[in-house]
């Protein structure tokens, strides 16, 4: 091998080190120069969408998102509607381009928004006039929503595209559904409710007896299959329900009550005060792990004009902003006698995370309702069970004929099966009515009257996975009051009311009456002596004031069950 001499040798070493620090300098400029940015995208073909009404099953918000200029979203008839779409992550938002069908918005606003529930406007609207209309803005948000202000034509707003363009500032991985708290997830159609990230159906009952002896009733209450009791006000003396109900895995459906005679148009004052309570109450139970969510009011909209019920709506948005602000880890939710209030609630109250409704006789309607009224949100019943004294025919002496416990047995499982028909709309229910009460709307609707077990009680127990063995109930099966009309005060009523016990037990009998049909009382019932005369022949001696008197018969086994079964009188 020929010899190198040290001069090449030290020339060779120089020009390799000088490679070596260009190289360097070059990596350490390329490490410190950032990257170019991404070129803005399309972002919301195909994401999730929701707005605030629909004019058809078949023109939903997806449709505007969906990629295709043949297809389109239409709200419904009114000024205040908007379309929202979900990108799945953060963005800067550089362009929105609206596609309009004939039926454009006049005013609108464009807005983005973190959590879809504070929203900036990026811009605004006063003179749009249709067509394809692209608007450069500059904003950074994970949802963007259209919101109308006025509309162009006699109908309502309706898009063939709603195009959201911009840049991800965060990685294009899905957003984990929260592993606590109580939440309304899923998109249009596939809700569920989820406790700490677990899936919770509501397999609920109202609850009625005191919040101080819940110890005592909740441990039946969950034997029962029962997970959800429901309320209908809650103070300071409901932290024993809630004690009680989370130490047997039950949560509570927390009512908030408001006044169902409020002038809600002008009463200002008591409007103010009741926020601030509920205020008050929310932060108290915000963080006790016996809560669901929250339910505002009760029947507020029933039997109110117009304005107040728009005014109440109104309302119960202000009402439900100020929980979230509380407490943004449980759902709101705000019960009415129909579902006509949904209506309200949709134009009115948008901050509702999901619908509430108490039904009885309609029950098997109310999935049909939902669909015809194209509402984005799921729902829940509060009340169920069998049908009212305000829906039944009236007997002989005019008075409301009660099912027999039988048939009230058979409504519950009814019920139960007309919710479970509508998974991922319906997120389940709370029936009527868990209650001790030994009065005339106790006999109609508790399963527990007078602490006696019913029934019903058994049918709610089997139609949420409980056990189906036991003792049972006796069963009347038929009752006659002779004479049932033109009764001489005081004469003597005979009441047949044969009874068969399933588990063969001895069966003893007692009579109660009540003048709620005469006076319009409080339902009181009156235990009236009872004389036997042969197998389940009772005889009672008639009341002394003239009226339709109603009678409750009870069958009792002598181990905690009865059959009742009512009948009425008219004494002359």
């Amino acid at each position: 091998m020929r010899a190198v001499s040290s001069t090449a040798t030290t020339t060779v070493r120089f020009a390799a080190a000088v490679v070596a620090v260009v190289l360097l300098a070059a990596l350490l400029v390329a490490l410190r120069t950032p990257a170019a940015s991404a070129a803005p995208t399309v972002l919301s073909t195909g994401r999730p969408a929701l707005a605030s009404s629909t004019d058809s099953s078949s023109r939903p918000a997806a449709k505007a998102v969906d990629g295709k200029t043949t297809t389109r979203w239409a709200s419904a008839r009114t000024d205040a509607q908007w379309l929202r779409v979900d990108l799945g992550r953060t963005a800067t938002i550089s362009s929105i381009t609206l596609r309009w069908e004939v039926a454009y918005a006049k005013a609108y606003k464009l807005q983005v928004s973190a959590d879809a529930k504070t929203w900036t406007t990026v811009s605004n609207v006063t003179a749009g006039k249709g067509g394809v209309v692209t608007t450069a803005v500059s904003g950074t948000g994970r949802y963007v929503r259209m919101l109308g202000v006025q509309r162009g034509t006699n109908h309502g707003y309706s898009l063939w595209e709603f195009q959201v363009t911009g840049t991800p500032v965060t990685p294009a991985t899905p957003t984990p559904t929260p592993t606590t708290g109580v939440r309304v997830t899923g998109t249009q159609g596939k809700w569920q409710l989820t406790v700490d990230g677990k899936p919770w159906l509501v397999k609920g009952v109202t609850y009625g007896p005191s919040a101080a002896e819940a110890p005592t009733y909740m441990a039946d209450i969950a034997g029962m299959g029962v997970n959800t009791v429901r309320t209908w006000g809650t103070d300071a003396s409901s932290r024993q329900l809630f004690d009680a109900a989370q130490a047997h895995g039950i949560r509570v459906v927390a009512g908030l009550w408001l006044d169902q005679g409020a002038d809600y148009v002008n009463d200002s004052a008591y409007k103010t005060s009741a926020l601030a309570s509920i205020t008050k109450t929310v932060t108290s139970y915000r963080d006790h792990r016996g809560l669901l969510m929250w339910d505002v009011g009760n029947e507020v909209m029933l039997g109110q004009g117009e304005a107040q019920r728009v005014a109440y709506a109104k309302y119960v948005e202000q009402v439900t902003k100020a929980i979230h602000a509380a407490d943004p880890s449980h759902p709101v939710t705000s019960t009415d006698a129909t579902t006509e209030a949904w209506d309200l609630y949709r134009k009115y109250t948008p901050s509702l995370d999901l619908y509430a409704v108490n039904t009885y006789g309609g029950i098997g309607w109310v999935q049909q309702k939902w669909r015809d009224g194209g509402y984005t949100k799921p729902y829940l019943v509060t009340e169920t069970g069998p049908a009212g004294s305000w829906e039944v025919p009236a007997d002989a002496n005019g008075v409301p004929q009660q099912l027999s416990d039988t048939a009230a047995a058979r409504s519950y499982a009814d019920a139960w099966k007309a919710v479970t028909a509508a998974p991922g709309v319906a997120l389940g229910a709370t029936m009527f009515h868990y209650g001790v009460e030994d009065d005339e709307q106790g006999v109609w609707l508790n399963l527990r009257t007078g602490g006696l077990k019913r029934l019903s009680y058994y049918a709610v127990q089997q139609a949420y996975g409980g056990p189906v063995t036991g003792n049972r109930p006796p069963v009347i099966q038929r009752i006659a009051a002779s004479p049932s009309t033109g009764v001489a005060p005081g004469s003597t009523v005979t009441v047949t009311a044969p009874a068969v016990d399933p588990d063969g037990d001895a069966v003893t009998y007692r009579v109660s009456v009540t003048s709620r049909w005469i006076n319009g009382g409080d339902g009181a019932l009156r235990p009236t002596p009872v004389t036997t005369a042969g197998d389940a022949t009772l005889r009672i001696t008639a009341p002394t004031t003239a009226g339709n008197w109603k009678l409750a018969v009870y069958a009792m086994d002598g181990h905690g069950n009865a059959g009742i079964e009512t009948v009425t009188v008219r004494v002359r």
